[in-house]
């Protein structure tokens, strides 16, 4: 197998080569599955944090932060393991033993990991909860809102969807609303489910 360096392979992240993404998964990706099926995963969990990892470097390359990765095979290890120590903390597998977590709490390389891998997971989180909120909304609501992200004014999207201007404006106020209460009810649910399971 062709071995790439720290820096072809970040390089290879950001600009989407499917030949490096290729190389992440057939190098890495057995033990990262044998990881997380040891602490009580599956081999969709390893893929759905194997994906997430890629991510997250995605996005500290994009913030400018590319610096604080020195060995990609030992950062990335770190993001898997946060990742799924954070979805076994969250209570979402309780059949995790106390054993098992005293085994697996040394595991974690936290000093090969910045704080900002934090915020960018909560944001990723974030943003996944906002997805799947929005495509709780009615069609109508989902083309508004797409409009306003778009930056369209009140009197372009009455235009574009035949409404008059005092409807449109009121509609999109409900729209967004109905969203940020849907966001908020599943931030707050997710909030009490893992206090809860403290």
């Amino acid at each position: 197998m062709i071995e790439y360096t720290t820096q072809e392979i970040l390089k290879g992240i950001i600009d989407n080569n499917r030949i490096i993404v290729q190389f992440i998964y057939d190098r890495y990706y057995h033990e990262i599955r044998k990881f997380i099926e040891k602490f009580g995963g599956s081999n969709d969990d390893a893929m759905d944090v194997f994906q997430d990892a890629i991510i997250v470097i995605y996005e500290l390359m994009k913030r400018g932060e590319a610096e604080k990765i020195k060995n990609f095979r030992s950062y990335f290890f770190s993001i898997c393991k946060f990742k799924w120590f954070n979805t076994i903390r969250d209570g979402k597998y309780t059949e995790i033993t106390n054993v098992q977590l005293e085994e697996l709490l040394p595991a974690f390389e936290y000093t090969q990991v910045s704080e900002s891998l934090s915020e960018i997971i909560e944001k990723e989180r974030r943003v996944k909860v906002y997805f799947n909120s929005f495509m709780q909304l009615t069609s109508v609501c989902q083309k508004m809102i797409r409009f306003v992200a778009y930056g369209w004014t009140i009197e372009d999207i009455a235009a574009e969807m035949n409404f008059s201007v005092v409807y449109t404006y009121r509609k999109r106020q409900a729209c967004l609303n109905k969203l940020t209460k849907l966001v908020e009810h599943t931030l707050n649910e997710n909030y009490i489910t893992s206090h809860e399971k403290k």
